[in-house]
């Protein structure tokens, strides 16, 4: 005998209704003293309640999991999750990679150019089809010097008779008796010791802050960079022209024995290290041809 439509729908209404109820029934959970029977904790729940529960936690345990894969290193043990290390390795090779590509243009360039040099078929300069070719000869009126250029390089000539100041790169630099030979102040501040070799003082000592940069005073080659129990920690740079400058009491050498120094690179950090000193300077000296000379006869140090 089959049954009608209706009575289908009242049935699933029915199941329904029993499943919400079942859901929504209230159960305690007490936690007791085995031994006094005494009622610790107890708690309400409903199958509901439960079911909600379960879901907040495992929703709760994806984001920390997401959140620890995202923000610490562990992602880099997830099988295709490539490594931040990889990736600027793969950028640093392309832009070298680039690079590489501009220089074998320009050597191509070079060569071409070269070539068609060496075989006569190079190309008429543009410049040479726009402007006339001189062809007059000076005459020795041209040549002569006007009155006004006369002038300027008579003023010029005055004004710098007695410089030795010369500017580079914001600095100042000295020039010492030897043309072209520029000096770049290896520390600012005050001189508390001058040059002195009568009394064994073969350079002078210059107070300035704490953690300053000590820098070369000219281009060289670094030939000591050593600890000494009197001086500290040393370096000497040996210069063109048999020039040699020391640099004692660093708190740090910035620089090793061997290495190639440009005037005005720092090279240590200003110290009190050794047993001849008295607070943190730098003990400075120059020396030519194997001889001590002045330091502040040729830099100024303030």
């Amino acid at each position: 005998m089959a049954t009608s439509p209706n009575k289908e729908s009242e049935e699933r209404k029915l199941r329904r209704k029993r499943l919400m109820r079942k859901l929504r029934n209230k159960y305690r959970a007490v936690l007791i003293n085995e031994s006094t029977y005494e009622e610790r904790f107890s708690l309400r729940l409903s199958r509901m309640n439960v079911i909600l529960l379960a879901v907040i936690l495992f929703i709760v345990n994806a984001l920390f999991v997401a959140a620890v894969i995202v923000f610490t290193p562990l992602k880099q043990y997830i099988p295709g999750y490539s490594d931040q290390r990889v990736k600027l390795n793969a950028y640093r090779a392309m832009v070298t990679a680039d690079s590489l590509d501009r220089v074998m243009d320009v050597r191509d360039a070079y060569l071409s150019n070269l070539r068609q040099v060496l075989s006569g078929k190079l190309p008429a300069d543009s410049t040479s089809l726009t402007m006339p070719v001189a062809t007059a000869t000076p005459a020795a009126a041209d040549l002569k010097a006007s009155a006004a250029d006369s002038v300027l390089r008579a003023r010029v000539r005055q004004e710098e008779a007695y410089s030795v100041h010369h500017s580079a790169g914001g600095a100042t630099v000295e020039r010492l008796g030897l043309p072209g030979l520029l000096f770049y102040p290896p520390l600012r501040g005050v001189v508390t010791n001058a040059y002195d070799p009568a009394q064994g003082h073969y350079g002078i000592d210059i107070v300035a802050k704490a953690d300053e940069a000590v820098m070369a005073c000219l281009d060289g080659t670094v030939i000591m960079a050593s600890w000494t129990s009197d001086a500290g920690y040393v370096m000497a740079v040996q210069h063109s022209l048999g020039l040699v400058s020391m640099y004692k009491h660093n708190a740090v050498l910035l620089r090793k024995a061997g290495d190639q120094v440009k005037a005005g690179e720092a090279i240590g950090i200003v110290g009190n290290s050794g047993e001849l000193t008295t607070g943190p300077h730098l003990h400075f000296e120059l020396w030519s041809g194997g001889k001590a000379v002045d330091p502040q006869t040729h830099i100024g140090f303030n």
